[in-house]
């Protein structure tokens, strides 16, 4: 008997770490309402209490993904006591955005009536915060009002359904709160069945209404017609009852990323039945007719439309599925992992690590008793161990403290992941609120201010470099390549930490920028041997390639007719003394120049005599500090002797250290990007900073111009 209850276990452990449905397994989750915004896949759930012998739900609660597989626990935004008037059943709701704002719709006991109503809440954005929008019912007094959808015609015109067993409808105004002319009830004829819980769409002018039917125990059934009232002809059973181990059952459609998904919800979840329900996924594909094939209830789920990204912080109520644990509210959309126990684990599905390789991994945790450890594996919770990091007392279950590891062993490729928690049997061990793991790349001010969020690395076997890039590659190609820019740094720093914030910023608006120097980490700026100016025709050969590998990530996404050779201080001596490179396009010499006396020059600098100027073959902008600026007399000097191309001088009163340290780069890089989108990507509009009888440059306060081309 004891082998077949352990024979059994296992085999219920096996089924959830290999099951995607039910998506949910840290609470109970009800009558799914799909919203796809902003390349974002919501689900707006009720949810059962547990143990409970009714439908006693208090709540609504929203989860979101990106990849249909690993879902975000964004908590309850909307619960009961947000509405004065309403006092029990937090049934099944349903979201809908228009004109910047978000309308949830959801039914709930009316203190006013003593009966059902349907209330709407609304807020700034799909995970709120809501609040009662009108103060008061949209509709009130009667005991079917329950389970509202709603729907935004072609035409813009909105409607709301709701009802068991009776269906009603109302037009919405613009403001999607009132109504325009009242509560109707819809002609039933061709609504076979109808239950509750309907969900309407429109798909190539024909109508869908979708709905459980002949129940209790139910089916899901639908119909289809002319207009948003019919007059409506039955089409059939959807999902057959008796499949999803819950009497009830509720749906709603969704298409996403090239994908059309059928929401439902079932009894499977540990201690689940009819009144404790979890929310399920089944994709599926439109008969040739526009027909939906009859589907049935399956643990196996969907398969992801993307990969999971694992170097950016993660949430940790981030899952594809878990076990044993809860999630906690922390603040609006702020939600934490707890009732951890030995052996509970989080799983995350289609991770790519890429040949990336982490050098910490970082967690955020809390304990009030003797906590435990924090385990990452690969593919199984007795995977292989890419990092560990204990946890110990910190004070309370909400007193977090940030812990960390460098002892990292990074898989590559595609990996499941499970995050273990490990401690003594019995008592709870920490909570978990994120974690993260750092590679050589970041995302610096969330990406930049560009149309292109970038992001900085370091490339293995590219030492003594650092690389700047957006961070989806996607949108590049051999007819939409990326310009080049090669940096390099102040007093020859080997590391670019004093200007990642302007490069980043640069790499933000379309450009891979190569600085030369160390990766610089967060906190620490790493030491050593100074630059060499060798290093800068590294960053260029290592772009080309790139260019020409087709196995880089950039391979025929580089634009090598379009480099750029820039730096500040030492590093403009530096793009100085490579200037006869033929390779290079255009120049950017900021906060430097040739010395007159290169006798009186600082040592290790490259301090090439003003003669090297006539291998300047491009046109070159010199950006300086001003009159503080120590090297602004060589640097005036340096543009008065430039002859032979376009050269222009642009001084913001700043001194030699510029604004490279200040937010997205500062002032220096507004001109920075306009010169490198003229002369690399050939913007007109960009090189009106520069050109006409009053430059764009003099409209910005504190900037001075001159140019060559004036003399």
């Amino acid at each position: 008997m004891k082998k077949q209850l352990l024979a059994a276990s296992v085999m219920a452990l096996a089924t959830m770490m290999t099951a995607q449905n039910p998506i949910v397994n840290t609470w109970y989750t009800t009558d799914p309402a799909p919203m796809v915004h902003d390349g974002t896949m919501y689900i707006y759930t009720g949810h059962d209490e547990d143990h409970a012998d009714f439908f006693w739900m208090q709540e609504w609660r929203v989860y979101s993904s990106r990849d249909m597989v690993n879902w975000r626990d964004h908590g309850s935004p909307l619960a009961i006591e947000d509405f004065s008037w309403g006092d029990d059943r937090a049934w099944a709701p349903q979201c809908i955005g228009r004109n910047g704002k978000f309308y949830f719709y959801v039914p709930l006991h009316s203190k006013l009536s003593g009966t059902m109503a349907i209330g709407v809440a609304v807020g700034p954005s799909p995970v709120g915060p809501f609040k009662d929008a009108i103060g008061k019912p949209l509709a009130d007094g009667s005991w079917d009002y329950i389970d509202p959808t709603v729907f935004i015609d072609d035409d813009g015109q909105a409607w709301l359904y709701w009802g068991n067993p009776r269906l009603y409808y109302a037009k919405l105004n613009e403001d999607m709160v009132s109504f325009v002319d009242g509560v109707h009830q819809m002609d039933m004829t061709g609504l076979d069945g109808y239950t509750e819980g309907p969900w309407i769409q429109k798909r190539n002018g024909i109508y869908y209404m979708m709905y459980a039917s002949h129940g209790i125990p139910e089916n899901i059934s639908y119909a289809t017609g002319p207009s948003p009232v019919g007059p409506w002809s039955y089409q059939g059973v959807i999902m057959p009852k008796n499949e999803q181990a819950s009497f009830t059952n509720h749906s709603g459609l969704a298409h996403y990323k090239g994908h059309d998904y059928f929401f439902y919800h079932t009894g499977w979840a540990d201690g689940g039945g009819g009144f404790a329900r979890s929310v399920a996924i089944k994709e599926f594909e439109y008969n040739a007719d526009g027909t939906i094939p009859e589907m049935h209830a399956d643990h196996e789920g969907v398969e992801p439309v993307a990969a999971f990204c694992p170097y950016a912080r993660v949430q940790a109520e981030v899952m594809a599925a878990s076990k044993g644990l809860k999630t906690q509210p922390c603040g609006h959309n702020n939600v934490y992992v707890s009732d951890a126990h030995n052996g509970d684990w989080i799983k995350l599905r289609n991770v790519d690590f890429g040949h990336d390789k982490a050098s910490r991994l970082t967690i955020r945790a809390a304990s009030a008793l003797r906590g435990g450890r924090f385990e990452l594996h690969a593919d199984s919770v007795r995977g292989q161990l890419i990092a560990a990091v204990p946890v110990g007392h910190t004070g309370g279950w909400e007193s977090f403290k940030e812990l960390s590891t460098s002892e990292i062993n990074t898989p590559e490729g595609v990996h499941d992941v499970y995050v273990v928690f490990r401690g003594r049997k019995g008592p709870e061990l920490f909570t978990l609120d994120w974690w993260e793991l750092s590679p050589k790349h970041r995302v610096v001010e969330d990406g930049g201010t560009g149309m292109y969020k970038a992001v900085m690395t370091e490339v293995e076997g590219f030492e003594a470099h650092t690389v700047f890039m957006p961070q989806d590659l996607s949108r590049f190609s051999a007819e939409n390549p990326l310009p080049v820019m090669v940096w390099g740094n102040g007093a020859c720093r080997n590391s670019p930490w004093e200007h990642y914030l302007f490069l980043n910023e640069i790499a933000s608006h379309g450009y891979l920028v190569i600085a030369t120097g160390f990766y610089p980490g967060e906190g620490d700026h790493p030491e050593g041997p100074m630059s060499s100016a060798q290093q800068q025709i590294e960053s260029i050969d290592w772009a080309i390639a790139q260019n020409l590998n087709p196995q880089s990530p950039l391979y025929q996404k580089v634009n090598t007719q379009a480099i750029c050779a820039a730096g500040m201080s030492c590093g403009g001596l530096q793009t100085l003394y490579n200037c006869a490179d033929p390779r290079i396009t255009t120049y950017m010499i900021c906060n430097s120049g040739l010395f007159k006396n290169p006798a009186i020059a600082m040592p290790n600098m490259p301090m090439p005599k003003k003669d090297k100027l006539e291998d300047v073959h491009g046109p070159i902008i010199y950006i300086l500090g001003g009159e503080t600026d120590i090297a602004y007399e060589n640097g005036m000097d340096d543009f008065s002797r430039i002859t032979n191309v376009p050269a222009y001088a642009i001084n913001y009163p700043v001194g030699h250290g510029g604004t490279y340290a200040q937010p997205h780069g500062g002032e220096f890089s507004i001109p920075a990007v306009a010169w490198l989108d003229w002369q690399l990507k050939g913007d007109k509009t960009a090189a009106k900073m520069f050109t006409g009888k009053k430059p764009q440059i003099l409209k910005r306060k504190g900037w001075t111009f001159e140019s060559n081309s004036k003399k």
